[in-house]
């Protein structure tokens, strides 16, 4: 070959390697990451400023630099909390013991953070803890410079870039408004302005790829956060600011746009398990079908004859050993799944069950079940209902192999569960009534229709909604849309709390219940009387409330929170998680919470 014909032929091959370089460099997902090292960067320069800043021990001057450090994480958050959750929780973490299902061989883990140093520095700094800032700071920092040599390139796709967004969407929509992390200082509503603007950068990137799909128009996401921001800087204060409006006319437009553009890009939802997710993130965080009722089935397949099985199983009272007693004893249909009693009576017919039957709606949805969340499945659910000595008094292998001779299950359970031998039989029957459970779903209320342009809400409902988000607080415990514990945006694990809830329903001389909770599980510190967040979801027909079932009305239940729950009533244990502070809401506002819960009403799915 003439040399002059080879290197002809080195210059085009190099042009070709160093134009596709070129073009892989200029990926919008590369830029976006080149943008998030140079803020966690910035992050971690404001974090040693706030470190510098201690020595002034001025509350002022601490505070303002706080906020400038929050500002900072904000700007990150998207992306640090979708790839790595471990540092999210160790920077901006809940300032409480916490325990992670994922991790439980850690068992009880202290928490760090921002949040537990906003606690330090307000609502005022008090210098006999400067030592203990500047522990927490130290860690804060450190934690900061891990996430420069914790950014695997591999991760940073435009998918998942997208699916990053939309769940900081989700946050906001659920936590950011609500104030969930910043509870001391307030600052919930400058920092979801901080977050909408870190979203606007990311899809500067791809305004290309938004405009080549119709539906997704980048100027008009623009100007959606730009105006949602606007809104924000007009709120007067935190307890004032119209949440539902924010979320009808920004947040809710926002995300079906966001959601157009994945669709349309042929996005598929992100299915590995590090990133498990309920929801399924196809559109707006109250969108009806949002949610996956299939995720907990595990290893578990999902029929109509499996289904049909179930739900004559479920009323049939052949399940208990002396065979007077069915699942619809304490989960009747006409009582929402509860059985109106404080506590539900034992298969004796005279003692009672240690807490009150929680309804069974959208129980699909929960990973954790009974009070204590020490069942994962709704399978392992119903055998421990079978198996208990107080409920059913038998055995669910015993009752299977009972079931499966009789003709009219006999051919039932044979069309669904073909082939089956007889040794599965208890396993079967009860995943059979766990296949009913999970048809039972009641997202389709009044609120729920008003979420989806049919505006039915009253205005005393709207600002009962407002105060749940706001004011009194709900919904950093009650997570919206599902309004239990299911932490968003995932909603995939369900948190519990410590409320200092009575034995008795009493002003004076009140003492705390002595049903220690998942303690009696985990046998963990943070645990003791701790107990599954519920669902708010038909509450105004499922009384009476609490584990205990002592509280007859959600007005008590309003007051006890009103007052700063077992810290009101001066039983509170030392791990309670409920903020000590009243609420002080008026007459007014308490009565127009109480509207806004029964707008959760729907049992329209009983048959």
């Amino acid at each position: 070959m003439p040399k002059c014909l080879s290197v002809l032929l080195i210059i085009i091959l190099c042009t070709i390697l160093t134009s596709s370089q070129l073009k892989k460099n200029d990926e919008p997902s590369k830029k976006v990451k080149e943008i998030y090292l140079n803020n966690v960067q910035q992050f971690i320069k404001d974090v040693e400023s706030f470190q510098l800043s201690i020595a002034s021990n001025t509350t002022t001057t601490l505070q303002q630099q706080f906020f400038i450090c929050r500002k900072s994480y904000k700007k990150i958050e998207t992306l640090v909390e979708y790839y790595f959750p471990y540092y999210a929780a160790k920077l901006n973490g809940p300032p409480i013991p916490f325990y992670e299902d994922a991790e439980a061989d850690k068992g009880q883990q202290q928490p760090e953070g921002m949040q537990v140093i906003e606690g330090l520095v307000f609502p005022k700094y008090e210098k006999e803890k400067k030592d203990e800032l500047e522990k927490f700071t130290s860690i804060l920092l450190f934690h900061s410079k891990a996430l420069l040599q914790t950014n695997e390139s591999f991760a940073f796709n435009d998918e998942f870039i997208t699916d990053a967004v939309i769940e900081e969407l989700y946050r906001i929509t659920a936590m950011g408004i609500a104030g969930f992390d910043s509870q001391v200082a307030f600052n919930g509503l400058p920092e979801c302005a901080t977050a909408l603007k870190s979203i606007i950068t990311i899809l500067t990137f791809y305004k290309e790829k938004m405009d080549a799909f119709g539906g997704a128009d980048f100027d008009k996401v623009e100007k959606l956060i730009a105006d949602a921001i606007i809104y924000i800087n007009k709120a007067k204060n935190f307890n004032d600011f119209n949440r539902m409006n924010f979320i009808l006319n920004y947040l809710n437009p926002i995300t079906k746009k966001i959601i157009t553009y994945k669709l349309n890009s042929g996005f598929a939802s992100n299915n590995s398990p590090r990133f498990y997710s309920l929801i399924k993130k196809n559109n707006t965080l109250f969108a009806p079908n949002n949610f996956d009722v299939y995720k907990y089935l595990d290893d578990n397949k999902f029929s109509a004859s499996r289904i049909e099985l179930g739900r004559n199983l479920f009323f049939d009272a052949q399940l208990s050993s002396d065979g007077k007693r069915s699942c619809a004893s304490c989960h009747q249909p006409n009582k929402a799944f509860t059985d109106g009693l404080a506590k539900s009576v034992a298969i004796d017919g005279h003692t009672t069950l240690p807490r009150n039957a929680p309804t069974l709606w959208n129980a699909a949805l929960q990973r954790n079940l009974f009070y204590d969340s020490r069942s994962k499945t709704l399978e392992e659910q119903v055998m421990a209902v079978l198996n208990n000595v107080k409920e059913m008094n038998g055995s669910a292998q015993a009752v299977g192999e009972k079931i499966i001779a009789q003709p009219q299950y006999a051919l039932m359970y044979k069309s669904a569960y073909p082939n089956a031998p007889t040794t599965d039989a208890g396993y079967n029957i009860c995943n059979a009534i766990a296949c009913y459970q999970r048809t039972l779903l009641a997202l389709n209320s009044s609120f729920d229709k008003h979420m989806n342009e049919q505006p039915i809400l009253t205005s005393s409902q709207i600002n009962g909604f407002n105060l749940f988000m706001g004011k009194a607080k709900c919904g950093t415990c009650h997570f919206a849309p599902l309004f239990n514990g299911n932490k968003p945006p995932r909603f995939f694990y369900t948190e519990s709390e410590v409320l200092g809830v009575p034995k008795v329903n009493v002003k004076r001389n009140a003492i705390l219940d002595t049903d220690e909770g998942r303690f009696v599980t985990t046998a963990l510190p943070l645990h003791k009387y701790a107990f599954k967040t519920p669902t708010l979801r038909n509450a105004a027909v499922t009384a009476p409330y609490m584990h205990n079932g002592i509280f007859k009305t959600l007005e008590e239940v309003v007051d006890f929170y009103n007052n700063g729950g077992g810290q009101g009533l001066k039983i509170a244990p030392n791990n309670q998680t409920l903020p000590f502070d009243k609420l002080n809401l008026t007459k007014k506002e308490k009565k127009e919470l109480v509207l806004f819960m029964k707008a959760l009403t729907d049992t329209t799915g009983v048959d």
